[in-house]
């Protein structure tokens, strides 16, 4: 009994300190590898949520206990600063993310033309994720929405569009490279970033945060080159 509660003792304090972050979902796999490298050299825990950066906007608004934002892009950090929910000091642009069409079926993936052709085509919420606002972007500034429009499958994140798509519950996805390399099937053809906004991954530390010391300390990771390499090898580019 007493080697059981020294146990369960050692796990509860392995260790020292704890981070609460709420990061966009298509940063799950970089930070996965990032997270341990952290945790490692702090001595400290990451506790991530993952889903769209809208939705985490709102609830940080509302006062949800999130210590860190990482967000897929700017306007939902800088408005929670302006919102006085968010430290301005803390803006950190740490990567940017890169827009691919998707597809783990018998599909040519020659030129955008191929979206044209197929029936299903998912894509994220663009109400609340920006990879969603991206992909409506590309799709407009291509000339191709108003032929697709009937076509588009809507996931609630960036995520659930790419499982949509590598369920074959889709035949294209609009998605994240980030989603995509990891995963290590299907073909994939990259959206030139002249056809939508930067999706611009930024971070910020939230006014309720509970140690923002160890809050910066995380941001400034993010931006070193240990961090670097690892965003590298997941498809974003560096700033």
């Amino acid at each position: 009994m007493k080697l059981l509660l020294l146990l369960i003792f050692l796990i509860s304090f392995s260790f020292s300190e704890s981070l609460r972050v709420a990061a966009a979902s298509s940063l799950r796999f970089a930070l996965q590898e990032l997270a341990k490298k952290f945790e490692g050299r702090f001595n400290a825990e990451l506790l991530i949520s993952y889903g769209a950066s809208g939705h985490f906007y709102l609830q940080i608004k509302h006062g949800a206990p999130y210590d860190v934002f990482l967000s897929a892009n700017a306007l939902y950090p800088r408005r929670l600063i302006e919102e006085g929910r968010a430290l301005k000091d803390s803006y950190t642009v740490f990567a940017k993310g890169r827009l691919v069409l998707f597809t783990v079926k018998e599909i040519e993936l020659k030129d955008y033309s191929v979206l044209l052709k197929v029936k299903r085509i998912a894509m994220a919420n663009p109400k609340y994720a920006p990879y969603g606002k991206a992909a409506m972007e590309f799709l407009k500034n291509a000339g191709l929405y108003p032929k697709v429009r009937h076509k588009l499958v809507y996931g609630a994140n960036v995520s659930q569009a790419f499982q949509f798509t590598a369920s074959g519950g889709a035949d294209v996805g609009i998605v994240a490279l980030s989603l995509v390399i990891p995963y290590g099937k299907g073909k994939w053809l990259e959206v030139s970033p002249e056809l939508y906004s930067s999706v611009e991954h930024t971070g910020v530390i939230t006014v309720q945060a509970k140690d923002k010391e160890l809050a910066r300390k995380f941001l400034e990771f993010l931006k070193s080159k240990d961090a670097e390499g690892v965003f590298k090898k997941y498809g974003f580019y560096i700033k």
